[in-house]
């Protein structure tokens, strides 16, 4: 009668087997990591070309005009009724406008949406505005930030002054939108004076996300972005207000 051999694995054979498995997951999980990242971008990236697209649609259905960034009544003490509380505006992108219990508006308080990048955590918790005025704390569910050229008021008594896209000389250089949550005072706006460089949000791999006025996207670092007195004036001025 012939015996059964023993077939198991020796010890040098499991430690071999250990040592490529541990390679593999150190080469894997960095990778699966930077996957995971693009996608997050990717989505980013969709989410302004949708954004721009509700643009568009905006600007046709309104005989060529833009929605301000942030309108005033023209009146003092009047609370600005930002583009992302545009009634019209967010309609085209399906996004639900809230209401406190007085009836005011929040804007977008939606955790997750086409107004919310995935690479911002959080950002149904986020807000930017000063403790004094907690009323005008509003961009709640907002990664994005719209460019004051779009229009913006100089102050509360002053109405806004709107403009056409036919003022934009060139759509392909104007800065629509981008990753950012707007100034402590003026949420998910940025200004070409008064915007600090890190109002700009840095989230994929240290770029920002940004939508043109011709639909397309680009991604620029911080020191790519021609901030007030660091570029020429001719390459600021076609990036913040098209001239």
């Amino acid at each position: 009668m012939k015996k059964n051999k023993h077939t198991g694995f020796t010890l040098i054979e499991v430690l071999t087997v250990l040592s490529i498995a541990a390679i593999m997951t150190a080469v894997l999980i960095p990778a699966l990591a930077r996957a995971r990242k693009q996608a997050k971008c990717t989505v980013c990236l969709s989410n302004q070309r949708n954004i721009a697209m509700a643009l568009r649609l905006y600007i046709d259905s309104n005989n060529g005009w833009l929605p301000s960034a942030e309108p005033y009544p023209g009146k003092y003490g009047s609370i600005p009724q930002h583009w992302f509380m545009n009634p019209e505006f967010v309609s085209y992108l399906d996004v639900e406008l809230r209401r406190n219990d007085q009836g005011n508006l929040l804007g977008p308080t939606e955790s997750r949406s086409v107004l919310t990048c995935p690479a911002h955590r959080n950002p149904a918790r986020t807000r930017h505005s000063p403790p004094e005025y907690p009323e005008r704390s509003k961009g709640y569910g907002l990664s994005y930030a719209a460019n004051a050229a779009m229009g913006v008021s100089g102050r509360a008594s002053m109405p806004t002054e709107y403009r056409k896209e036919s003022e934009f000389r060139r759509p392909s250089e104007a800065m629509m939108f981008t990753d950012a949550s707007g100034t402590p005072h003026v949420p998910g706006v940025v200004l070409f004076t008064g915007c600090p460089r890190d109002n700009f949000a840095y989230r994929h791999s240290g770029k920002a996300n940004i939508v043109f006025l011709d639909q397309h996207t680009e991604q620029m670092s911080e020191k790519e972005i021609p901030f007030f007195n660091r570029f020429s004036e001719k390459r600021f001025g076609k990036f913040w207000y098209s001239k």
